[in-house]
């Protein structure tokens, strides 16, 4: 699959997938979600307004880390346009595809 390029293996029995609109205007938590996709060479301001589908896996392999770990990819059209790792705790984590410290 396609996160397995990234060295990540998910558990795609927890898979989860819903519809999801990208804002007209990115408010700051939504700009600083799409640094992360520009970091990752991906940009979300090309899908402004456009309907996405995300999906919502469980990251089985992920190193030094106790908690759950969900891996978020977003499609459009067939295409993954942007995603993230990131960790279920709220004050946890959240980065792009790579895995940390590569």
């Amino acid at each position: 699959g396609f996160l397995s390029q990234f060295g990540w293996t998910v558990n795609g029995a927890t898979a989860e997938c819903v519809e999801v609109t990208i804002p007209a205007e990115f408010d700051k938590i939504f700009a600083s979600y799409n640094e992360i996709q520009k970091a990752q060479g991906l940009d979300l301001s090309k899908y402004k307004k456009k309907e996405l589908t995300r999906y919502t896996l469980e990251v089985t392999n992920y190193p030094d880390y106790e908690g759950k770990v969900y891996a978020n990819v977003l499609i459009y059209r067939g295409k993954v346009v942007g995603g993230d790792i990131c960790s279920a705790d709220v004050s946890g984590f959240v980065h792009g595809f790579e895995a940390k410290g590569e």
